[in-house]
């Protein structure tokens, strides 16, 4: 659910932009990279508007109390954009002299949250989307010289984690772990796993 919930966020925005609700459209849509100026480094001259999705963790958690329902957590996500402009600073952020077709960070924030606010991104969520702040991202050097402006946007959505239980609630005694492996290399893996021929496997019997 939670990649899921990324992959939503992204693919709204691109909805919104392909069928002209935006006066522009989205030149990077992807998931946010771990280290941010090492990807710009990477990625040369980075096509903008651009949005990234990231999962920033799950805040309190509530058993629904029937086996069928199972848990639900509140999970935290981001979403940065980022504009450029080569004018000057304010322009990055404010846009060029036609906002709508050459955005700022400020106006594709505005966009962002207006199209995810309430949303249930088409997935089966236990409350839908709900917007909890927004705030500039400072200047890296990279960032700075690629003249860009970043705005990070943070959202929260009630989701299932879809934990299922035995009927009576009970795990059941723990008493077996039995692995299966299977080597890419000696050239019986195939999808679906686990394969029906494993390559070695282990039984390992828990003391009870």
């Amino acid at each position: 659910m939670i990649g899921a919930i990324e992959n939503a966020m992204l693919a709204q925005l691109k909805a919104q932009a392909d069928n002209g609700a935006l006066g522009y459209a989205w030149a990077t849509l992807e998931s946010y990279p771990d280290d941010f100026d090492q990807y710009l480094k990477n990625k040369g001259q980075l096509n903008t508007p651009a949005a990234w999705a990231v999962f920033l963790g799950l805040g309190q958690c509530q058993d629904e109390g029937d086996a069928q329902a199972g848990v639900t957590g509140t999970g935290r996500f981001a979403l940065v954009v980022a504009a450029k402009n080569l004018r000057n600073e304010t322009a990055t952020r404010h846009g060029g002299i036609d906002p709508a077709s050459e955005p700022g960070s400020y106006q594709l924030a505005e966009d962002a949250m207006r199209i995810l606010s309430r949303s249930d991104l088409g997935l089966d969520l236990v409350h839908p989307v709900a917007i909890e702040g927004a705030r500039l991202i400072a200047r890296s050097p990279e960032i700075r010289t690629q003249g860009l402006s970043l705005m990070a946007i943070e959202l929260s959505c009630q989701m299932p984690l879809g934990v299922m239980r035995t009927p009576d609630g009970a795990l059941g005694d723990f008493a077996q772990l039995h692995v299966d492996w299977d080597v890419p290399g000696l050239g019986n893996v195939t999808a679906p796993l686990p394969a029906a021929d494993p390559d070695a496997e282990d039984l390992v019997e828990i003391p009870q």
